[in-house]
């Protein structure tokens, strides 16, 4: 996670990546690395640039510096839709829906979106959705404005792994939501990644699952303090997140 050299099975990669705000150092340089079906869990206090790096992975804003790469090619300057069809996917704080469109019309244009060549019929590729979240079968001529604050975060969910990812990139699952939802979502994530699917994943606090090859990287006022493969303790966070500690 060092800003080396591509390594054999990465899937995904960022090296020294920076983002501004009119002229505004909002992030950077942070670098990480990600493998096929593996977990990097990004934490941070509010402002600390954790979705700013979301963002500049998905290719919703220009890196100032640095370079994005997926599976060994640049893709620095790949427009996000294109990542899209490319298998990145993002998942942004809740709010991956449309409204005034039914939860049926959110989910298939998430379906077309995907490359035709990884995606299987709407119907099948539903099943899946259902099995993760029963309730959005139930849900699914509602205007997705009227459901929940956790409906609406498995939807966005949802949304985005009819995408087809390779990579899922998710911003605070558990952000302003009930416990019943942030368990039901915890769940199909850990489902998702034990099935293979690669993440990064923002949290401001503990993430109740582990994956099975897995790195955590703190950031402070956009900085990466920490970046190791494995969690930090309780003490260890509270000192980053106050701007204590520093990468190792």
């Amino acid at each position: 996670m060092d800003g080396a050299s591509p390594g054999e099975g990465e899937l995904l990669r960022a090296d020294g990546v920076e983002v501004h705000y009119g002229g505004i150092l909002a992030l950077g340089p942070v670098s990480l690395a990600l493998g096929a079906g593996g977990l990097v869990l990004i934490l941070g206090p509010n402002g600390a640039g954790k979705t700013s790096l979301l963002r500049a992975l998905a290719g919703a804003v220009p890196l100032r510096a640095g370079r994005v790469l997926l599976a060994g090619h640049d893709i620095s300057r790949v427009p996000a839709h294109r990542r899209v069809r490319q298998g990145i996917s993002l998942v942004p704080e809740g709010r991956g829906r449309l409204p005034n469109l039914s939860v049926r019309d959110n989910l298939m244009l998430s379906w077309h979106a995907a490359k035709s060549g990884r995606r299987c019929a709407f119907a099948v590729e539903l099943e899946h959705v259902f099995a993760l979240f029963p309730v959005l079968k139930e849900r699914m001529e509602q205007d997705c404005a009227t459901l929940s604050g956790g409906e609406m975060q498995m939807l966005a969910i949802a949304r985005g792994i009819l995408a087809k990812p390779r990579v899922l990139l998710i911003d605070e699952p558990s952000l302003g939501r009930a416990p019943r939802a942030i368990a039901r979502v915890y769940e199909a994530l850990a489902k998702l990644n034990a099935e293979g699917l690669a993440m990064v994943l923002v949290e401001q606090k503990a993430v109740p699952f582990r994956g099975q090859h897995e790195a955590t990287i703190v950031l402070h006022n956009g900085k990466a303090r920490f970046r190791e493969n494995r969690r930090p303790t309780a003490a260890e966070l509270a000192a980053l997140y106050l701007g204590e500690g520093t990468a190792p």
